[in-house]
């Protein structure tokens, strides 16, 4: 038979490459499918070779070849790998890829955080430094990690009084209507229960209130700083109400009495026991006498109180000499059903002889509105000789919250400006808040300060310190006048390395969210940075800046044709800009502490609240995502898609989901983001993509920005393992699976989570025989619920306070739990 007329068998085909795979089918076989089609062509060609003995030279020769196209078609598929964007696995390759639309893979962002300097207060309390910008503060490193350098973003003018402001922690005591108890000064008021206490408005006679003292209760000063206080009480609530008022007026007047008095006469014997000598004598004339016939007398005559027939001051002898009680002063007549209040006009030593009674008086001129006839002589008590009392300050313990804080201090502070406010929460977890000056002024209680946003937590009062000595610092070291090298007219795309890689990014206002910290000058002339050549004009001076795999970072120029080529020069060519980026900058809080040079006046330096912000450059799985984004926008943001793709490609910004909610006039769009490996996205960065989109053209005003807010789950599952399986593998694969699917990087916002998914994933697991759902449920709850159907994350709504972001659902790895199923 003609070997010709036997055709050979047909080479085996390619296997299809659908869409959507992330490595390609690009080779022509491994080496066992090569020698195995080379033999059986071999057979049916040569017929009479029947050998397939490896050391036989033709089949040898085959076996090389074989593994030549094993090795050539492995990076045959290799090198097709790398030209498509999602099969690239080499940064380079998604680099290119990504310059092809005008994409270039995100450079890591420096961690930024809000510096506190205290300024030295010890000689001058007035004192004030200034904190030049780009003042460096150092990292105390952790085992085995590397200090960090940060410096200031500004000039802060900083001064003494504003350091650790501290909150008024009493207050003006204000005695109102209802009081049944005030706060005194000292603990040496010389009160007793029993005695009287009077409580006058300082407008005038009404109304005023007189109150006996059911209990005094004197608290010395203590360690911490209260001052020694009493507290008096007593039954009958205040009524201070002036109906000619709307309100009650504060603060008031507190006296005490010192002297308990009597009215002359009060001890007087019973004219109805006196033998009628004594009455003839006391006794007005009769019919016998020439006078008018009256009934029998029951009192001495003239022993009632009475006024004066023309309405002037009423006078009053008390039954002894009592030299304190002073004219200014207040009296107080009381007796059964009657109470009255009157100032003291005069008040002289006299002498009286009546009612069978001779005695030293005080005899006092009175000035009240009212009359002291229907005082009975025998029954009436008189308080005298009042001392004002000083109300104590009311100390201040209701948790803080809002907008307003009062600062135990007159000071200044600039409207705009950034304070932090530390302290703890009443159950006592420490808390720091960066907060905007929106207001302060100067009271005589100290300085009343308003925040442009309210407390996050409410806060007690005492653990409050306002710290004003702020000024805002990212990581990175600055190298100034670098020479990157010399010009050469005659050169195009001329390009230079910088001397010092990891070039600082820092979160802006601009699509893709950050900028580069370099400036290029050429002969002292600033040149400008762009992002490609291609849109520069032969005249522009300009330049783009490419960094390298390791971190290294070029500097391109023109050719003349696009963009401008360098003048020629010898090192005309000078570069400043900040080296350090990336999540090593995120330290945490009270980790900068060292200044490597103090400015003068500055005691100390902290960070109170922690580095964020810092993340790694872009890698190839993020560029496979964010680059399409970046046609998909084009840096525009009108639809739904437009918000969410913006916000993906924003630098810090991991997921983002975009709804549109009802709003009183018109919808808007509430945008909802989180950071890399689940982070929240800091206040900075979120303005600073608020501020972007506005930029790219959507309605200003109309958009919500939050970052998302994370349910943590616990899940327990029991699994019944294969005999042939170790259980514990099992297991430990069983709880790998449950963590993975679950975690922030396969989630998505308003996801649910069934408790079927959960089973479905289980038995999936090599080893699983069988399983079964114990515990499903959010953190929160106790372990004891029942199994949930299903875990419900809900979407960005309007709730009672406002806009609450969407939900995502994460299994929280420390209570993800495996047991064993007994069959």
């Amino acid at each position: 038979m003609n070997p010709d007329d036997t055709a050979a068998p047909a080479a085996t085909a390619r296997p299809a490459d659908p869409a959507g795979r992330t490595g390609l089918s690009y080779r022509a076989g491994t080496h066992a499918e090569v020698l195995d089609r080379a033999l059986t062509a071999l057979r049916l060609r040569l017929p009479a070779l029947t050998t397939q003995d490896a050391g036989d030279p033709a089949v040898a020769l085959l076996d090389a070849w074989a593994t030549v196209a094993d090795i050539v078609t492995f990076y045959q598929e290799r090198i097709a790998g790398e030209g498509f964007l999602r099969t690239a696995t080499e940064r380079r390759s998604v680099l290119e890829l990504a310059r092809a639309i005008g994409y270039e893979l995100a450079p890591g962002v420096a961690a930024a955080t809000w510096l506190s300097f205290t300024v030295e207060d010890v000689v001058d309390p007035g004192a004030q430094a200034v904190v030049p910008a780009g003042t460096r503060v150092q990292s105390i490193p952790g085992q085995g990690q590397l200090p960090q350098t940060f410096e200031t973003a500004e000039e802060l003018t900083a001064r003494a009084e504003r350091n650790a402001m501290r909150l008024r922690l009493s207050r003006t005591q204000r005695i109102t209507t209802g009081a049944a108890q005030m706060l005194l000064d000292g603990v040496t008021t010389g009160l007793r229960p029993g005695d009287p206490l009077l409580v006058r408005r300082p407008d005038g006679m009404q109304p005023w209130q007189l109150r006996v003292l059911t209990e005094v209760e004197p608290h010395p000063a203590v360690a911490s700083g209260s001052p020694a206080t009493t507290v008096v009480r007593w039954d009958e609530p205040l009524d201070l109400t002036d109906p000619a008022a709307e309100a009650d007026p504060a603060p008031v007047e507190v006296y005490a009495f010192r002297q308990r008095a009597a009215v002359f006469g009060h001890n007087a014997p019973d004219w109805r026991l006196m033998p009628d000598t004594v009455r003839r004598n006391y006794a007005p004339p009769g019919p016998a006498d020439g006078g008018e016939a009256t009934p029998p007398p029951t009192q001495w005559p003239g022993f009632a109180l009475t006024d004066p027939a023309d309405g002037g001051e009423p006078v009053l002898d008390l039954d002894a000499p009592y030299p304190e009680v002073l004219p200014g002063s207040w009296l107080v007549l009381r007796a059964p059903g009657l109470v009255e209040l009157y100032e003291v006009v005069t008040a002289d030593p006299s002498a009286a002889a009546d009612f069978a009674l001779t005695a030293a008086t005080t005899r006092l001129r009175l000035r009240g509105p009212g009359p002291i006839a229907p005082f009975d002589r025998r029954t009436t008590t008189v308080d005298a000789r009042s001392e004002r009392l000083r109300l104590a300050e009311e100390p201040v313990t209701a948790p803080v919250t809002g907008t307003d804080l009062l600062l135990d201090r007159p000071l200044e502070l600039t409207r705009g400006s950034t304070v932090l406010v530390t302290g703890s929460t009443p159950d006592g977890r420490p808390t720091t808040q960066p907060a905007t000056v929106a207001d302060s002024a100067t009271t005589a209680d100290g300085t009343q300060l308003t925040l442009a946003e309210p407390l996050a937590l409410p806060l007690d009062p005492a653990s409050v310190r306002v710290l004003g000595n702020v000024v805002a610092a990212t990581a990175g070291e600055s190298v100034t006048d670098e020479v990157l090298g010399s010009g050469d007219g005659a050169r195009g795309n001329q390009s230079f390395t910088l001397l010092r890689g990891d070039l600082t990014h820092t979160t802006a206002a601009v699509p893709g969210g950050v900028r580069d910290s370099l400036s290029v000058r050429v002969d002292d002339v600033e040149w400008t940075e762009a992002a490609s050549l291609y849109e520069l004009g032969p005249h522009d001076r300009g330049y783009v800046v490419r960094i390298g795999d390791d971190g290294s970072v070029g500097v391109l120029f023109g050719d003349g044709e696009r963009g401008a080529r360098l003048p020629s020069g010898q090192d005309n060519v000078r570069a400043d800009y900040r080296s350090g980026t990336g999540p090593a900058g995120n330290v945490p809080a009270g980790a900068l502490s060292l200044l490597p040079a103090r400015p003068l006046g500055i005691r100390d330096v902290t960070n109170p609240l922690p580095a964020t912000g810092g993340t790694a450059p872009e890698g190839p799985a993020d560029g496979r995502t964010a680059a399409p984004l970046s046609v998909s926008t084009f840096d525009r943001v009108v639809s739904l898609d437009d918000h969410q793709d913006f916000a993906r490609a924003f630098a810090g910004i991991a997921k983002a989901t975009a709804t549109a909610l009802p709003g009183a006039r018109h919808p808007f769009v509430h945008l909802t983001v989180a950071g890399p490996g689940g982070a929240d996205v800091p206040a900075d960065t979120l303005a600073a993509l608020r501020a972007a989109m506005d930029a790219a053209g959507r309605p200003p005003g109309r958009l919500g920005l939050d970052s998302y807010r994370p349910l943590s789950f616990a899940v327990t599952v029991a699994v019944l393992a294969a005999p042939d399986r170790d259980w514990e593998q099992v297991a430990g694969a069983v709880r790998e699976a449950l963590r993975t699917a679950y975690s922030f990087d396969r989630g998505a916002f308003a996801r649910p989570v069934p408790a079927s998914g959960v089973l479905t994933l289980v038995q999936q697991v090599p080893g699983v025989l069988a399983a079964t759902v114990r515990a499903l449920h959010l953190g929160d709850a106790p372990d004891g619920d029942p199994v949930a159907e299903v875990l419900v994350a809900r979407p960005a709504r309007l709730g009672r306070a406002g806009v609450l972001p969407a939900e995502l659902l994460l299994a929280d790895p420390g209570r993800i739990t495996v047991t064993e199923l007994v069959p």
